[in-house]
């Protein structure tokens, strides 16, 4: 992504030709291009989000040519002088960024996302962010604003490929040394360069394919999936010399195809495409082509005379610098302008970023980048890095100390907490009503007030499709209570591990993330086919019919998209939905296990934990009508109840949800840990309602009569 377009290599390597290429600043200048205007929210650009694997080729081509020019000159890798380079143009940029970013969150973001990017520009300053977003990347997180760092992953895969490829150099030179000495250097390499680059493209291209496929979401930042794409560069670099003999004629068809290609991806993908897997070959070898196309001097003739001119090669020049800087502005104003930027909105702020990108381009990068001190010691330009990232990471230190909210965990002495203060003060659900020596947990400590099926692994991620059927309470114990259904079924385990020890129950859980229990296709996120959640389903029947439990608890988010030969809307999926939740518990009740459905929570429409953080001392502000959060919500448990004499009803809604807005504390506990999940604390509240309700329910009753 930063690499100077100057390639100037000894004929007998197989590398590219030496020209300075201006059609390649050009195509930087596009890959931002279709970055910026995904991220600015273009209606007509769903896809794209291909520019960095446009960058990722450019990058892989670059690094690989100057590699190549070394080994072919030296014998060797000098991968001090080598890393030095890359501290020069990429660091300092980097680093200015990582603190701006910092100072925007302190001024403008709320308290709780502080942690969190602290500890992201900590792994950013290290290059290892990826995979920070791919670990964090689970459905506990799914509602989660996107982080002004989350670019960063970008640089992270390619610092991660110059420490693979180069190494990988070394081993093919070593070789050649040791068992091809009869043949001469280039005739080595042009011999085993081959073989390296296809060690690093067959197989991350095979295991991107696969995890794409089976769990999406981390596979988009892996470095394992991604490798293949600079390793697509790293080839065109290898077999440059046979490839810059192709015929003019088919090099300029190369690069308006190439061009076509990135335009037709861009606009064709969208969020629901899996990605990155096969479908990144499009812009991939699109960028490739290109790179082809303009070489033998056909650089600034067909497509690269249109990548050549001016204005786009000084979009190029500034490509890195500008897309550093344009995500934090848009991460920023997103959050300002109320959580959504609209397209017109998105490209004020992309304009804007152009002058820090300029200011940063001008005055940061070149002037380390040509630093004469830095130029003539790698030492010094490695000691140089060391402060750099030591910088970044007492920042992000600094950062993920720095949250603190108002009402903290110091609760007022003695008196109920949660749903339990709505017994004897019911306008303890009144979101007007002051809350007195603030509330636990704190917004910050929200995110992860989880249930402990989340830590101990017995919750099932949108990847699994075997059942853990873990087991909570007295496994010994006769009588058998079996929970299933998704993370809202999850977030009811703190109140009944409760109702299990008092009564002596064995507690089964079967939930997975996203993953209503009905006997329907359903829609993963994205609008692809969640066929890991029908396999899943069929599972869990098959294990509770053959472990009959006493009965089965189940809830669902009743917003829940259904798949028939394509994903239905929302509000076309509540019938079909509500048809598969009947035919599940109506399998169970045909094997004489009854089912007890409890009503979908509320729905909040805002981040409660964020809006808490936000305003701490007007929680008002973060109430939602009871309207918009319970009587707007569709009900196809309700209506797949009807009728069904062995599935009972129990609604604790108004233990959720008292007034005629939804607060968010009650009896000093935050209700929420995101939109539509209560926090752990909240949830062990509500045992006594629910044990209660339970009892009363005619389905239910026997299995709570007094022991």
């Amino acid at each position: 992504m930063s690499e100077t377009v100057k390639l100037d290599v000894p004929r007998a390597a197989p590398t590219p030709h030496s020209r300075i290429r201006l059609d390649i600043q050009g195509l930087r200048a596009v890959a931002v291009g279709v970055v910026l205007l995904f991220h600015a929210n273009a209606p007509f650009l769903p896809g794209g989000f291909i520019g960095v694997d446009v960058f990722f080729v450019i990058s892989g081509f670059l690094i690989t040519g100057i590699l190549i020019r070394e080994a072919s000159a030296t014998g060797r890798v000098n991968l001090a002088g080598f890393y030095a380079k890359r501290v020069r143009r990429i660091l300092p940029a980097a680093t200015l960024v990582l603190l701006a970013t910092a100072v925007l969150s302190v001024l403008f973001l709320p308290a709780i996302r502080w942690q969190s990017i602290g500890g992201e520009i900590i792994a950013a300053a290290v290059y290892l962010v990826n995979l920070v977003f791919a670990a964090n990347t689970n459905y506990l997180n799914a509602e989660v604003a996107a982080s002004p760092i989350q670019h960063f992953w970008t640089l992270a895969v390619e610092e991660q490929f110059y420490i693979v490829w180069p190494l990988l150099i070394i081993v093919m030179l070593y070789l050649g040394r040791r068992f091809l000495a009869r043949l001469g250097r280039a005739r080595q390499l042009q011999i085993l360069l081959p073989a390296g680059v296809l060690l690093l493209f067959v197989p991350s291209l095979a295991w991107s394919a696969v995890y794409t496929a089976t769990d999406p979401a981390p596979a988009y930042f892996a470095t394992t999936t991604r490798l293949w794409e600079l390793a697509v560069g790293a080839m065109v670099a290898v077999f440059a010399t046979q490839l810059a003999r192709i015929p003019d004629r088919v090099g300029f068809c190369l690069g308006w195809a190439g061009l076509l290609g990135i335009v037709v991806g861009s606009v064709v993908y969208t969020a629901a495409t899996p990605f990155p897997g096969v479908a990144a070959l499009l812009p991939t070898l699109s960028a490739a082509a290109i790179i082809v196309g303009g070489m033998a001097g056909r650089g600034e003739r067909g497509a690269g005379a249109l990548l050549s001119l001016r204005p786009v090669r000084w979009v190029g020049d500034i490509s890195y610098s500008l897309y550093l800087w344009h995500w934090p502005l848009v991460v920023v104003a997103t959050y300002l302008l109320g959580g959504s930027l609209r397209f017109r909105e998105g490209l004020l702020v992309i304009a804007l970023s152009f002058l820090p990108a300029w200011l940063s381009y001008r005055f940061v990068e070149n002037p380390f980048r040509d630093w004469k001190r830095l130029q003539e010691s790698a030492g010094s330009a490695l000691r140089a890095g060391a402060a750099l990232v030591g910088v970044s990471a007492l920042i992000g230190a600094a950062l993920m100390l720095a949250p603190t909210v108002t009402q903290g965990n110091q609760l007022p002495p003695g008196g109920a907490l949660g749903a339990m203060a709505l017994v004897s003060d019911p306008a303890a659900g009144d979101p007007a009503a002051p809350v007195v020596g603030g509330f636990t947990p704190t917004a910050v400590d929200a995110r992860n007030d989880n249930p402990v099926v989340y830590a101990s692994g017995c919750h099932a991620d949108q990847g699994f499709t075997e059942h853990p059927g873990c087991t909570l309470g007295n496994a010994d114990a006769e009588t058998t209570l079996a929970l299933v259904g998704d993370s809202h079924a999850a977030s009811w385990v703190p109140a009944l591990q409760e109702i299990a020890a008092k009564n002596d129950l064995r507690l089964r859980v079967y939930t997975k993330s996203a993953c209503g229990f009905a006997d329907v296709a359903t829609v993963a996120g994205g609008d692809a086919r969640y066929d890991a959640c029908s396999d899943w389903n069929e599972r869990v029947m098959e294990q509770l019919i053959a472990e009959q439990p006493d009965l089965v608890l189940t809830t669902n988010s009743v917003e829940r998209k259904v798949w028939d030969d394509g994903p239905l809307t929302m509000s076309e999926s509540v019938q079909p939905f509500s048809d598969g939740l009947r035919r599940s518990w109506e399998s169970l009740n045909a094997a004489g296990i009854p089912v007890t459905v409890i009503r979908d929570v509320p729905r909040m429409d805002i981040d409660v934990p964020e809006c808490v953080s936000a305003n701490p001392g007007n929680l008002a502000e973060c109430a939602v009508a009871r309207a918009t959060a319970v009587d707007a919500q569709a009900t196809p448990e309700i209506n797949a109840q009807r009728g069904l004499s062995e599935t009972g009803l129990v609604d604790l809604t108004n233990w959720i949800c008292p007034a005629e807005a939804c607060a968010p504390v009650i009896g000093n506990v935050l209700v929420w840990r995101d939109g539509h999940h209560l926090t752990a604390t909240y949830s062990a509240t509500l045992a006594t309602p629910l044990e209660d309700a339970l009892r009363e329910n005619t389905v239910s009753r026997e299995l709570f009569t007094e022991r």
